[in-house]
């Protein structure tokens, strides 16, 4: 996880201070069923560097992976709805296309893991 503050001209300019991952997990654990919902959707509207939503993405897809490791169509079909459910919103494009990055390492990290092979097309 990324220091909380990169900064202090980013803190002054866009008021960027990143949440620690003690906190992230302390906010969802709130909502601990609904952060393994595959369909429960999720919006954060200061994504910063994305690690809210990337712990959101690895609780969904600890989900996804218990109920479909095995079924290689059903877990590509319930992936749409996982990614789908994940919402973000930021003003700094090098925090953009951080979460960006992130989030997609981690979903292919994970079924690569599963089925060692490119996604079905």
């Amino acid at each position: 996880m990324a220091k909380q503050i990169k900064s202090r001209a980013r803190v002054t300019e866009f008021g960027e201070v990143n949440t620690s991952r003690t906190e992230i997990n302390a906010m969802l654990d709130l909502v601990k069923y609904e952060t393994y919902r595959l369909d429960s959707r999720f919006f954060e509207p200061a994504c910063g560097d994305g690690n809210f939503l990337l712990e959101v993405l690895s609780r969904k897809l600890t989900t996804l992976t218990k109920k479909f490791k095995y079924n290689k169509y059903e877990f590509e079909r319930n992936s749409i709805v996982v990614v789908g459910s994940i919402y973000g919103i930021e003003i700094l494009e090098d925090n953009a296309q951080c979460t960006r990055n992130k989030l997609c390492k981690t979903f292919f990290s994970v079924y690569r893991e599963h089925f060692k092979e490119n996604i079905s097309k």
